[in-house]
């Protein structure tokens, strides 16, 4: 699903993929196998009574994760930075769900219910404020990357820590040894998943970004961006259409000869850099004519 909105971002699929009806179902699939599996790994981690050390230790771990991905996206993308993203709901699910360790399975499950179906009975403008909008009551969405409150979300953790203390299937999970490298390798990752969900964009980011400059797909995007805004502009000049064509296409040859192709499109090109293209649309412009 993140992959999505990489190539989305590269212009390697169209823009409107990561909203379309298919990713976003994909989405909450993805979001329901990770809260689902914090209620099991509860279960697993405390069989007969809360390991607090244990558990205070792993809650600290996970709210040094949220506020890195917090802290990241406020500078990586300040219109829309995470504040209560699938981590963050994973915290403080994990707090919710930890008055639930000694109850009885059908405690957790009505108790998930309740949780799951409470923002759909309870929508009240007060609950939009900054300070109660992460309970997920409120009537409007924030302008953010992920956005998982605690209301619906913390319930699925509750669902899965029913489940677990149902014993089906889950039960000899916690005796499990791989016993082939596929195997082994899922174990390798099951046991580092934090490590893997901040580290994967990163990688994914970068390998993207890698591709679309060595092969080329960037310049040529952007000489695709130039030509779509040079034409109408030329022509709207008082310019005939084929002379703007000739002209605008010279000059995105020209300019990126001269290795300046990046700057055809940038809002902020060098004094020198803008003088040299200025004299490239000059004589583009001569010849077309």
């Amino acid at each position: 699903y993140h992959f999505s909105w990489d190539l989305a971002y590269f212009e390697l699929a169209p823009p409107w993929l990561p909203y379309s009806p298919a990713m976003r179902i994909f989405s909450h699939l993805i979001a329901s196998a990770f809260l689902g599996l914090v209620g099991v790994s509860l279960a697993l981690a405390h069989p007969t009574a809360l390991r607090r050390r244990a558990f205070f230790s792993r809650l600290a771990t996970v709210a040094a994760a949220a506020a890195l991905v917090s802290l990241g996206t406020y500078f990586a993308a300040p219109e829309a930075p995470i504040w209560f993203g699938i981590l963050h709901c994973i915290l403080v699910g994990s707090l919710l769900a930890s008055l639930f360790l000694r109850a009885p399975a059908w405690a957790s499950f009505l108790g998930g219910a309740a949780v799951i179906a409470a923002p759909l009975m309870v929508k009240v403008a007060a609950f939009n404020s900054p300070g109660l909008i992460w309970l997920g009551l409120g009537t409007v969405e924030p302008a953010t990357l992920d956005w998982r409150p605690l209301m619906p979300w913390a319930g699925v953790i509750l669902i899965g820590l029913a489940l677990a203390r149902l014993g089906a299937p889950f039960g000899s999970i916690a005796h499990w040894r791989p016993r082939r490298a596929i195997g082994a390798g899922l174990a390798f990752a099951g046991r580092h998943s934090l490590a893997i969900y901040l580290a994967h964009q990163p990688v994914l980011y970068a390998l993207l970004f890698a591709f679309v400059n060595l092969s080329g797909f960037a310049a040529q995007r952007e000489r695709e961006h130039y030509l779509a805004a040079c034409r109408p502009a030329c022509v709207e000049a008082g310019g005939e259409l084929a002379v703007c064509a000739n002209a605008c296409q010279c000059v995105a040859q020209r300019v990126e000869a001269a290795g300046l192709g990046a700057v055809l499109t940038s809002h902020s090109p060098s004094e020198s850099e803008r003088r040299q293209i200025s004299e490239i649309a000059a004589a583009c412009g001569s010849e077309a004519r």
